[in-house]
């Protein structure tokens, strides 16, 4: 939890960097040219890492323990063999392949949402429609749909779950661990 020790009066100088009102949000004009800019707030994953590549970075461990030799006792059994180790693998392999693009495509069927204001209404928008200078309102189990600074809380505690960057302490400098 982060006890906030100082008053939550916004920052004076984020909306000046930022060239935004925090009374009414950015303007559809100026969403529209810092979407030019910027583009959509959205995390592209790099996934031109070829499948096979993947398996023989995961399998190649387990296949390299069957060539060495392994300093086994008289008595204890016989080893595995190889086949069968590389068909173990090789369907853990596939399970986790599949498994992870499963969650990638219900990813694409829940897109993140947030309340944001613009032009002096809050809006519900899908969080990639997000642009730097954007006012996110978050309410109690919200999740965070980007990369935001607090210009104001209502709370005197607040609970994050979840990862912190390494820059919170720059950034929040009004902020103390508890």
């Amino acid at each position: 939890m982060l006890d906030c020790f100082t008053s939550s009066r916004p920052n004076s100088r984020l909306p000046v960097s930022l060239q935004v009102d925090l009374r009414t949000g950015l303007s559809e004009s100026s969403v529209t040219q810092r979407r030019l800019v910027h583009g959509w707030n959205e995390f592209v994953a790099d996934n031109t890492e070829p499948v096979w590549k993947k398996y023989l970075e995961q399998v190649g461990p387990q296949v390299l323990s069957l060539v060495l030799p392994s300093g086994r006792q008289e008595g204890q059994g016989a080893p595995a063999p190889p086949q069968a180790v590389l068909i173990v693998v090789t369907v853990g392999f596939i399970q986790e392949y599949r498994s992870e693009k499963s969650l990638e495509e219900l990813s694409k069927l829940v897109p993140p949402e947030c309340n944001c204001l613009r032009e002096g209404r809050l809006q519900h928008l899908l969080a990639r429609d997000l642009v730097p200078g954007d006012i996110v309102s978050l309410s109690v189990g919200d999740r965070i749909p980007a990369d935001i600074r607090l210009t104001e809380v209502s709370s005197r505690l607040v609970r994050l779950n979840g990862c912190l960057c390494a820059e919170c302490s720059e950034q929040l400098p009004a902020w103390r661990g508890r």
